[in-house]
């Protein structure tokens, strides 16, 4: 029997790098970076500080690489969402969808990167930092049907970023209980709460 790895380990890791970074996502998305130390880490690997030190520098490089890995393939799945539709209705439901799906499949990374960005965001890499989440909001913003408006259109930038912190914040309702999932649930009414957003 096949098991699938989580997205943010690769097939070639050997076996205490992956349960060293099983254990890393576990316990940054529970506690924080700051709360959880190497020893944390590695007693809920059930490998030694030396092993940890044998795949990674520090803490802050297995961080980093944590971030960076999550980051980009949450990245990629939202992009392929929006890429796989057509027209703004279409391309906001997939998007929506995705972004949902993403948070009952991996709460633990989505809170990871929700809490973590302000230290890491700055130390990730130029490749990072050009896939922005807030980035494939506004191109979504931006693909909204002009119509005759009454009022002037909304400003994109605050747009993508109310889409990015309503669902950031959906999802941290989730992981603490505020609200019963699973996220998928909440797919119609975000979907028209964002659709009159941007009408």
């Amino acid at each position: 029997m096949t098991t699938t790895l989580p997205f943010y380990i690769d097939e070639t890791d050997p076996p205490a790098k992956r349960e060293i970074l099983r254990a890393a996502i576990k316990l940054f998305s529970e506690r924080g970076l700051v709360a959880t130390s190497i020893r944390d880490i590695a007693d809920e690997s059930g490998y030694t500080n030396p092993a940890l030190y044998k795949h990674f520098a520090s803490k802050e490089a297995l961080a980093l690489q944590l971030f960076d890995t999550c980051h980009r393939r949450i990245w990629t799945r939202c992009n392929a969402a929006l890429a796989s539709a057509n027209g703004f209705d279409a391309k906001l439901d997939a998007y929506i969808g995705e972004w949902l799906s993403l948070v009952d499949e991996h709460p633990d990374v989505l809170a990871f990167l929700s809490d973590s960005a302000r230290v890491l965001w700055p130390k990730s890499s130029p490749a990072v930092k050009r896939q922005t989440m807030i980035g494939l909001a506004r191109s979504l913003v931006l693909e909204a049907p002009k119509g005759n408006r009454s009022t002037p259109a909304i400003n994109p930038d605050i747009a993508a970023a109310s889409i990015q912190g309503t669902l950031a914040e959906l999802a941290r309702m989730l992981q603490v209980g505020v609200l019963d999932g699973p996220a998928t649930r909440l797919k119609g009414g975000v979907v028209k709460l964002f659709r009159r957003l941007v009408a």
